[in-house]
């Protein structure tokens, strides 16, 4: 029989590990070469998205303040209440120019056009549908937002507009099919501002804005400052695009065939998915127009929240694909060479072996003389296999020791772990029968402490009422001091019921009443003097089944704490949104400017009896957290120290 040569198989084996090794770091290298290459792509894309975007928010920003101040001009408010059209066109054509804007309309408190700076002859025209009319008219409060304008209206406002806003589709590459063959709206920065007399009564609306189609001020402002017009073998490396819907209106991107800005084309099929169907930002890779970028989308949104447009930044890929192919060179270079060095190695290291291999076998024989079975049959007949004969033999009685050692190791692990659980749910259950019985004694004192004096109140304010004639100046506060005082006895029995785990009574309302009430009701005390309050409610929103004096409770708990963290004043934001797209859920956020809540603290916010306060029991919180629980909802707090401190309730709808 032919004996096998260890040299060979040695020289052999280190040159097949060698060439595995190689390829597989050539593979990974590249893999986590390229990973990183487009995750810094990635990063600075993000950025540039950051910065684009703030770029455009200014420029809405500047719409709204030169609206604003515009309207607050004797030469705008007088000649508009006085119906004096022809004074009030020539200070709008005036501001107009000057101001650099695309359209400036006066309209009277009922939402009619009154006077156009560009198109004075046509008004009369009712704008009061639309949205930013109807929040300055409901509010009296300047408001800019991304609007959509439809060829009718820009007609009205001036048949230049109209022309600038037409683009014809662009056959693209990817795009998803859509019907008709070119866009006539227009995409329009608005912004409207209320016009007050100097009594402070309502006598118009100043709507202005920019048409940004085929408008390059912002998208090239963003090339400009964020990517400096750096190129790339005569390329330009960053773009910037405005989409109204899946349409370039405003782009850098230029056409392949003539150079010329690639307005008219439209939208990489994945990211409108992404994008316009599911409103979340697409930072990845994507096909524009004829090439490939690394990109960042993210939706524009108008004053109601619906996707009208996208804003778009995109760095070429080529660079970096480039500089791929280098560092591949530079891996393949280094395998090869290691490759080399290896082999050599290996014919070193096995014309050393060989020598000792027959003591080494000798060695490992002597140790394994023993009564013990070999469990394993080795062919080779060179030394190695004798070797791994005598090894097979030590490692079969060792097996049976590590056995035992591994099934006493699962048996201790298991009993550990199982009296971990154990522990867990005990000092869970302990800890909340604790909550649970401090709640219950306190309860009792209260409705024995409270619930007789409040009886004494709301008697003797009702028959005061009673007396009381119709005309009576103090009979309003009476009805004050009575609906308190029912709803303080209410909020007792909130207290009760919350210890004893009883169910609100429930019917369908809307959560704005109920923060509105609660709002009402607290804006005049004297801790809210000093304090902003700004209200964001969707006038929208599902019903949800609740008890309202229970939800309106919450409500008040949340706003007296956030006053009370800003002594010195502030702002509290008060929201509500649906929390998904199906409005399954409903959400309401309390924000506030305060100091912000300790991590430290904020685990024990919803703890009974715990409070920061040298005063109070420290239950606020703690009842809310229950009245929540019990409408099936979830509370949570979102806090940084120096930034304020964000309460969020989640209700379900009445449907859900």
């Amino acid at each position: 029989m032919i004996r096998s040569s260890i040299r060979a198989k040695l020289i052999t084996a280190f040159t097949v590990a060698a060439f595995v090794q190689g390829a597989i770091t050539c593979l990974v290298g590249m893999q986590l070469f390229y990973n990183q290459m487009l995750t810094r792509a990635q990063s600075e894309v993000s950025a540039a998205l950051n910065s684009a975007r703030e770029i455009y928010l200014n420029h809405l920003r500047e719409v709204k303040d030169t609206v604003r101040l515009s309207a607050t001009r004797r030469r705008i408010i007088d000649p508009l209440a006085r119906g004096e059209r022809a004074m009030l066109a020539e200070e709008l054509a005036r501001i107009f120019r000057d101001e650099k804007l695309d359209f400036l309309t006066a309209l009277d408190p009922k939402g009619r056009v009154v006077c156009r700076a560009q198109n004075p002859s046509v008004f009369g025209d009712d704008r009061s549908s639309d949205s930013l009319i109807q929040a300055v008219l409901k509010e009296q409060k300047p408001v800019a937002a991304t609007v959509i304008f439809p060829r009718e209206r820009l007609l009205c406002e001036s048949p230049a507009l109209a022309e600038r806003a037409c683009i014809q589709f662009i056959e693209t590459p990817g795009a998803k099919p859509r019907e008709g063959t070119s866009e006539t709206a227009g995409m329009v920065l608005g912004a409207a501002a209320p016009i007050l007399d100097e009594n402070g009564r309502l006598v118009g609306v100043l709507y202005g804005g920019m048409l940004l189609n085929r408008n390059y001020t912002i998208v090239d402002k963003i090339k400009e400052t964020v990517f400096m017009q750096q190129t790339y073998k005569g390329r330009e490396i960053g773009t910037a695009t405005l989409f109204q819907g899946d349409l370039r209106i405003s782009t850098n991107v230029r056409n392949p065939a003539d150079g010329s800005r690639a307005i008219g084309t439209r939208l990489w099929s994945r990211v409108y998915d992404v994008v316009l169907n599911e409103g979340r930002q697409w930072i990845d890779e994507a096909f524009v127009v004829s090439d490939w970028y690394i990109t960042a989308y993210e939706p524009i949104r108008d004053l109601t929240g619906r996707i009208i447009g996208i804003l778009y930044v995109g760095i070429l890929k080529q660079p970096f694909v480039d500089s791929l192919w280098k560092t591949i060179s530079v891996f393949v270079g280094i395998a090869l060479l290691g490759i080399t060095l290896v082999i050599v190695i290996a014919v070193v290291i096995a014309e050393t072996l060989t020598r000792p291999l027959r003591k080494m076998a000798a060695l490992a024989q002597t140790v394994a003389d023993g009564n013990y079975a070999v469990e394993i049959k080795v062919q080779s007949r060179d030394e190695i296999g004798r070797l791994a004969e005598a090894f097979n033999t030590m490692t079969g009685r060792l097996s049976e020791v590590l056995g035992e050692l591994r099934e006493w190791a699962r048996t201790l692990e298991a009993k550990v772990e199982q009296r971990s659980h154990e522990i867990q749910a005990m000092q869970s259950q302990l800890m909340q029968s604790e909550k649970l019985a401090s709640m219950g004694k306190l309860a009792a004192g209260v409705a024995h402490e409270i619930n007789n004096p409040m009886t004494g109140i709301l008697t003797n304010a009702s028959l005061m009422l009673e007396d009381l004639p119709e005309d009576d100046p103090r009979r309003e506060d009476l009805e004050t001091i009575v609906h308190e005082t029912i709803r303080c006895r209410r909020i007792v029995k909130g207290l009760l019921d919350f210890a004893r785990q009883s169910k609100p009574e429930k019917k369908n309302i809307n959560v704005n009443d109920s923060l509105r009430n609660a709002l009402n009701l607290l804006r005049n005390q004297a801790s809210f003097r000093n304090i902003e309050i700004v209200e964001h409610l969707d006038p929208y929103l599902p019903e949800i089944s609740a008890d309202p004096n229970q939800l309106q409770q919450v409500f008040v708990n949340i706003l007296i704490n956030a006053s009370e963290a800003m002594p010195g004043g502030g702002q509290i934001r008060v929201v509500s949104r649906r929390a998904d797209r199906s409005g399954s859920q409903i959400e309401v956020s309390i924000a506030d400017t305060g100091p912000g809540i300790p991590p430290e603290v904020r685990s024990k916010l919803f703890d009974p009896f715990f409070t920061t306060k040298s005063t109070g029991t420290g239950l606020g919180l703690a009842v809310s957290y229950g009245i929540v629980e019990s409408h099936g909802g979830t509370i949570e707090v979102e806090s940084e120290p120096g930034h304020g401190a964000t309460f969020i309730i989640r209700l379900p709808s009445a449907e859900k």
